[in-house]
């Protein structure tokens, strides 16, 4: 594949160029197998005999036909393969949409499950966590929570620390999954992740072979069998708002340029989100870049996946890795929120007040050295 596309290809690093070459060969793989052939992959995958568990599909089903299939048809057509009252059917339905994705499945997510499993490890687990974030003036805003406390939670302390850590624990895994679709979309059959930039310089505008081949570009996808000598480039977000409108011309330029080196088709592409309006940044990569197709939602999952089903397969590995992190790490949300709750209300006791004042006062008061810039102690440090 990489001498049928541009000279510029050839200069990739070996690794990245057998990245993509293991890539097409995966995809060719998906294109040639039968329906059965992925049926019996995912079998073994969980350990079942394909010869003894029959097969409940048109016999006549491509990889790509069984692969495009919605879960809950998939399920349904299961639900006489397997005894009553088990979960076999869901679990083989999980399992095909994991091999239609991912050539390893198995591997794939482990490894997203060692990151999620990292990721629960810093959730809130002491009332210290919800009161300071990262650095010193991450500080819990008193006002905001007077705000749950009496429009949200009906002035009751437990659930006021349950919206609170909610909302702690949410921004967490909207970063991690902002970080994830680009990892997993990339590790997906015909698809490869494109490396971060290397070198010393660190400069991740300039396009080096080597270095840097494809900035602006997240994940790469080999040719399609429409367009066999034509590389295709996203640049990928969570959703569409996630991407500041100034950044807009940056990133058109950057597509455009990887137009012209590569021969490349390019797009922006938003995992989350039902219609272009609103999308705060899309006029500006027109402008810098007239042939980059800007995608959303389902249009953009499918162009990315290369499957009628692109979020499906995308949300079944993340359900299994949530799933298999719940299990490793034992977080116990409900233990977290009775413990903070009692240590909110132990102070506020001990301070003679109710417990949001008793906060108002943890969260503002301070020596005055160290809240005014006209002091002579630094107030950085």
């Amino acid at each position: 594949m990489i001498e049928a596309l541009s000279e510029k290809l050839k200069q990739l690093s070996p690794e990245l160029a057998k990245s993509i070459t293991i890539s097409q060969e995966e995809m060719l793989w998906l294109r040639n197998a039968s329906g059965k052939d992925l049926y019996h992959i995912a079998c073994r995958e969980l350990g079942l005999d394909p010869v003894v568990v029959p097969y409940p599909f048109d016999p006549a089903w491509t990889a790509i036909d069984l692969g495009n299939v919605r879960h809950a048809d998939l399920a349904e057509a299961l639900v006489g393969v397997f005894p009553t009252g088990t979960s076999m059917a869901e679990t083989l339905a999980d399992q095909i949409q994991l091999c239609r994705a991912f050539a390893n499945s198995n591997t794939v997510t482990e490894q997203l499950t060692e990151v999620v499993v990292e990721v629960i490890r810093k959730f809130p687990t002491c009332a210290n966590d919800l009161r300071l974030g990262r650095n010193a003036g991450d500080v819990l805003d008193p006002f905001i929570l007077s705000a749950n406390y009496e429009l949200l939670s009906g002035r009751d302390l437990p659930k006021t620390i349950e919206a609170t850590a909610t909302h702690k624990i949410l921004m967490k895994i909207e970063d991690l999954l902002g970080n994830l679709h680009q990892s997993v979309i990339g590790a997906m059959r015909g698809n490869f992740r494109i490396p971060e930039p290397q070198g010393k310089s660190g400069d991740k505008e300039t396009l080096d072979p080597i270095h840097n081949p494809f900035p602006g570009a997240d994940v790469g996808q080999v040719p399609t069998s429409e367009e066999p000598n034509r590389l295709r480039l996203f640049q990928v977000k969570s959703k569409t708002g996630s991407a500041k409108g100034g950044d807009g011309k940056r990133l058109g330029e950057q597509l455009r340029h990887l137009e012209q080196t590569y021969g490349a088709q390019t797009f922006y592409a938003a995992v989350v989100g039902n219609t272009l309006r609103g999308h705060r940044s899309k006029s500006a990569v027109l402008k810098a870049s007239p042939e980059t197709v800007v995608i959303v939602g389902e249009t953009a999952l499918a162009e990315m996946t290369l499957s009628s089903v692109g979020g499906e397969l995308l949300l079944r590995v993340y359900q299994r890795a949530f799933r298999a992190a719940a299990e490793v790490v034992g977080y116990s949300f409900e233990a977290v929120v009775e413990e903070v709750a009692l240590v909110f209300q132990r102070e506020a006791i001990e301070h003679g007040e109710d417990f949001l004042t008793a906060w108002l006062h943890h969260a503002i008061d301070g020596p005055a050295s160290e809240q005014d810039s006209r002091s002579s102690i630094d107030a950085s440090s």
